[in-house]
């Protein structure tokens, strides 16, 4: 599970860690981009012996990819799971997934995620009821969850970290999925197991920074390549292509990505001018899409 301070709520500690699985049998790492965490987050990791905190104590603009990177490195089992972490499960999730696994080397599995409307949100996260009200909105929500073995994220050189997958609006969730399928990994959908998501504000904000992402996503679509430009091993680690670099740039002009990286400081100092500036969309023609 990853943060750069700007987490609302940390009820998926509990759900991850009371598990059907023995303690011993897994461990949850939560990493945080800066130097510091909540207090309450703090409390939470401390009543499970299998739960850490790892603090990359860096400065300036959040980047999950190094988040993400961090934990994998760090972690000590062979099957990794990377949720998002404001998702609540049932209690049996982790052991029936890695049952999966256990009859696939090759797996990828990916998870429904159900959300919970606005109108029927509750403070305090309880699977029950989200269990009640959740509903399916998006069926290829590819940053929902991802299970897969650690082999192979060092294989594909882990995630994405170039600039342009900065702030906490990434695609890296399209982006794992182009290069694992490029890869030849087997990717599946586990039809039963569910994510419960509860509602909270901008869980539709990005559009701007996803779309500047695609392009690189959409290059290595083409192009049936997998490994990151800027990874986890700096030893795999390649130049970027003149042709990309050149749409990419083009892509950062149309978005306003400089834009959108600024208004990531401000949420919480001006939210409804920033609001503005994370949904923006170019004019195309004579209407402005909406």
């Amino acid at each position: 599970m990853i943060d750069g301070s700007f987490r609302e709520s940390f009820h998926c500690v509990d759900f991850f860690c009371n598990q059907t699985l023995p303690e011993k049998a897994f461990e949850l790492i939560w990493v945080e981009y800066y130097d510091r965490v909540s207090p309450e987050l703090d409390k939470r990791i401390n009543k499970y012996s299998n739960a850490r905190l790892i603090l990359l104590g860096n400065k300036g603009l959040y980047h999950s990819s190094y988040c993400f990177n961090a934990g994998i490195k760090a972690s000590k089992g062979k099957l990794i799971f990377i949720p998002d972490a404001d998702v609540a499960v049932e209690p049996f999730f982790l052991e029936q997934a890695a049952e999966e696994h256990k009859r696939n080397e090759k797996l990828v599995m990916y998870f429904y995620r159900g959300e919970e409307p606005q109108d029927k949100h509750q403070p305090k996260a309880e699977l029950s009821h989200l269990k009640e009200v959740c509903k399916l909105v998006n069926p290829s929500n590819y940053g929902g969850c991802i299970s897969v073995r650690k082999k192979w994220f060092l294989e594909i050189n882990g995630y994405e970290q170039h600039p342009v997958f900065g702030s906490g609006f990434h695609a890296n969730g399209l982006d794992l999925y182009t290069r694992f399928k490029n890869l030849g990994l087997h990717i599946m959908w586990h039809p039963r197991l569910l994510l419960y998501h509860p509602w909270h504000p901008l869980n539709a904000a990005g559009f701007p920074v996803w779309e500047v992402q695609k392009t690189i996503v959409n290059y290595r679509a083409l192009a049936l390549t997998y490994l990151a430009f800027q990874g986890i091993d700096p030893v795999k680690n390649r130049e970027m292509p003149s042709e990309l670099t050149e749409n990419l740039n083009q892509a950062k002009k149309k978005y306003k990505l400089e834009e959108v990286f600024d208004a990531w400081y401000n949420l919480k100092i001006d939210p409804e001018r920033t609001k503005q500036k994370l949904f923006y969309r170019p004019k195309t023609g004579r209407t402005q899409q909406k």
